[in-house]
């Protein structure tokens, strides 16, 4: 456990390197933290909204697969619109158009309108990720990418949990005016709609001048042009989405029903694991100093499945809230040096690219998972997808090493020289 001491440097190196910043950045930012409280909100409460009009998990798990399946649709589309408009129009897209979406969803209990609006937030969310990561590449310089990454995702995880928190006890506020459940759902999920579309204001101040230049669209560069690194990248994500997708679409349902406990409490735990998840993460970067990328990656992901494991076995809400921040926290870690590193390491004009594969891989795994968990859900089957999902962990720490172990080198020359000086 680092001590209270390196946990202030560490605190200090972060505040210092918050103030290198550009104005883009910042104000990106701010976007995100407005649409993660409105994603924390979401995530509590939809699936519950869902049960509440009387429709199966197993419909739900084919409504929650709606979104991953327009992320991969979209991914390539949307690397060619911010390639030819700039990131500043297509951010201004992504938050209108997901906010409406979000809200759309919630309009009717039609299984058919749910899935449709599903669909096209999927659409709009795609490019958030796609268009997020050469943006923050194009505005940050090589020294700050590691930081940059890591305190998005802090700033991220603050808004989110506190979402999350709000979403435990609004439905009560709407149901004391006298609605009832289904009600209560639905109105705390326009407002989260309502805010995600207040990202598109800061997104009205970005000065545009770091978007990539115009060029003739092709294909040429997302298939055949690909490079093997990208290759090598998606096959990781593709994993990653199933480990995602087995479990996390699903999480309140899985406190409530097999946990047995309460809204509330889930998303108390659901907020509250923004702690653990804040500490591994700010340390990520410190570990990647020590270790170098690849093994600091590695070292995440190999404790991910344990926890899992752990989710599976226990009935103990107490355990399973343990478990779960342990698992989030280490897979963000995980995830936030993922990204850093493989950006880092792709080639400048190939990161749009990889940013799209990686979306497309990873989406194909949570839209092949979520119906999956779904289908066992609605059979009461709530073990099955933890064990899914740490067989698909454990694949993705192995491809980690045995991929990209060589790619090390290049962005920690210290510490290959060390090791081979030892």
């Amino acid at each position: 456990m680092p001590s209270m001491d390196s946990l202030l440097n560490g605190a200090r190196v972060y505040v210092a390197e918050v103030r290198k910043f550009n104005r883009n950045i910042r104000l990106l930012m701010l976007a995100s933290m407005l649409s993660y409280l409105a994603t924390g909100i979401f995530s509590v409460d939809f699936n519950l909204y869902i049960l509440s009009l009387g429709i199966q998990p197993d419909r739900l798990g084919r409504i929650l697969s709606a979104g991953p399946f327009a992320h991969m649709l979209a991914a390539i589309p949307i690397g060619f619109f911010a390639e030819r408009l700039g990131f500043r129009r297509a951010f201004l897209a992504i938050y209108s158009i997901t906010g409406i979406a979000m809200m759309a969803q919630v309009a009717t209990g039609n299984v058919a309108v749910i899935t449709t609006a599903a669909f096209l937030a999927g659409l709009a969310i795609s490019g958030d990720f796609v268009v997020r990561l050469p943006f923050l590449s194009a505005n940050v310089q090589d020294s700050e990418r590691a930081h940059v990454f890591s305190i998005d995702a802090f700033l991220s995880g603050i808004t989110y949990a506190l979402g999350a928190l709000l979403a435990g006890f609004l439905p009560n506020l709407f149901h004391a005016l006298g609605l009832d459940l289904t009600g209560a759902y639905r109105s705390t999920l326009l407002l989260s709609g309502a805010v995600m579309t207040l990202g598109f204001f800061p997104v009205l101040l970005i000065i545009d001048n770091t978007h990539l230049e115009p060029r003739k669209i092709s294909l040429a560069p997302y298939l055949w042009g690909i490079d093997r690194f990208t290759v090598k990248a998606a096959i990781i994500e593709f994993f990653i989405g199933v480990t995602f997708g087995m479990i996390v679409p699903f999480m309140n349902i899985i406190f409530l029903y097999h946990l047995n406990t309460t809204r509330e409490y889930y998303s108390t735990v659901e907020a509250f694991a923004f702690i653990p998840t804040i500490i591994v993460t700010l340390v990520g970067p410190l570990l990647v100093l020590r270790l170098g990328s690849v093994r600091a990656i590695t070292a995440g992901r190999l404790l991910v499945p344990v926890f899992m494991i752990i989710l599976a076995m226990t009935t103990a809400p107490l355990l399973g809230a343990m478990a779960y921040w342990a698992n989030k926290a280490l897979f963000n870690m995980s995830q936030s040096l993922w990204f850093a590193f493989a950006t880092a390491t792709a080639a400048r004009r190939a990161r749009t690219a990889l940013s799209a594969w990686l979306e497309i891989t990873f989406q194909i795994g949570m839209m092949i998972a979520a119906p999956t968990t779904g289908y066992l859900l609605a059979r009461s089957n709530y073990t099955l997808p933890f064990y899914v999902a740490a067989a698909a962990a454990v694949a993705t720490c192995i491809l980690t090493w045995v991929l990209m172990k060589s790619y090390d080198a290049r962005l920690n020359p210290e510490l290959a020289a060390g090791e081979t000086a030892a």
